[in-house]
């Protein structure tokens, strides 16, 4: 299966990216990570993408994506991400610059190229999809598989209290995306709420030696500040979650299938995920736990190489 990374560089973010690149996952080929503003503002990605990259030792194309949503202003998370997307850890530096063709129409070209046989995983707001989705209405049936993070299926938003940050961001994307793609696997916001992982694998990895491992550890210092404030027995990582369920399929341990769809009203509602589990034609499944004893070492293994 090739790969499409579509990415808002936060912290978890940057821990997922890692994950396909290890030795032991050659049928996974990365083709290229697409940036999208989310966590922190498009220009920003880029550079936090071409970090991680560079800290992976890995070649892969970068091309830079939407730098605001289809009709809402900039909504960022660097309150959580740190001002740089980093953790503030001093990370975000590289030489490395994104390709000049942008992020859709390298979706739509390599979907085409690629087709059926293409996967996009899609870690932040799904504004580049949707407008890929524009630029090629049979888009969703070339790309084979699209591993979402974002909703919140039980209505526990963690951007309004009913809304998840990556929907919440452009809602109307994520409107056009669910409406269009009719097999679309989702990682909710609340199953690493339910499913964190423990501190004592987190702090098995920051005490790796590799480089990848300081690396982390620095990045990563974040994660006592989302402990003070917010209680959190252990460590929140939708985004490493969903590229968990992209890459193997056994990280499932409970889906749901529905018709989700996204509210994008002006009340209290706006970008709800609408789950719908009578309608006739589900448009997608839905994960609701994982199998932490599937996902961690995943994690584990690609940052102390």
């Amino acid at each position: 299966m090739h790969w499409i990374i579509d990415t808002d560089a936060g912290v978890d973010d940057a821990i997922a990216i890692a994950m396909p690149f290890v030795p032991d996952r050659p049928d996974h080929h990365v083709l290229a990570i697409t940036t999208v503003t989310g966590n922190v503002h498009v220009s920003k990605v880029n550079v936090n993408v071409g970090a991680v990259l560079d800290a992976l030792g890995v070649q892969v194309p970068v091309h830079a994506g939407c730098d605001r949503p289809m009709i809402e202003s900039h909504i960022h998370a660097e309150e959580f991400h740190g001002a740089d997307g980093l953790g503030d850890a001093g990370l975000s530096k590289t030489d490395r610059q994104p390709e000049r063709e942008h992020a859709a129409l390298a979706i739509v070209r390599l979907a085409r190229a690629h087709e059926g046989d293409l996967g996009l995983v899609a870690l932040g707001p799904l504004t580049n999809i949707a407008l890929a989705c524009n630029l090629d209405p049979d888009l969703p049936r070339r790309v084979a598989r699209l591993v979402v993070m974002g909703g919140a299926w039980q209505a526990r938003g963690n951007q309004t209290p009913a809304a998840e940050f990556n929907i919440a961001v452009d809602p109307e994307s994520a409107c056009a995306v669910f409406d269009r793609f009719p097999n679309v696997v989702v990682l909710p916001w609340e199953v690493s709420l339910d499913q964190m992982m423990p501190f004592e694998v987190f702090e098995r990895i920051r005490g790796g030696s590799s480089s990848r491992a300081r690396f982390f550890a620095a990045m990563c210092r974040v994660v006592y500040d989302w402990r003070d404030r917010f209680g959190f027995a252990g460590v929140p990582l939708p985004d490493p979650l969903a590229m968990a369920v992209a890459l193997d399929e056994r990280t499932i341990a409970r889906e749901l299938r529905a018709r989700v769809r996204v509210d994008i009203g002006n009340s209290v509602g706006r970008a709800l995920s609408s789950l719908d589990y009578r309608h006739p034609q589900p448009n997608a499944r839905v994960v609701i736990a994982v199998h932490g004893d599937v996902a961690w070492p995943m994690i584990e293994r690609a940052w102390m190489l």
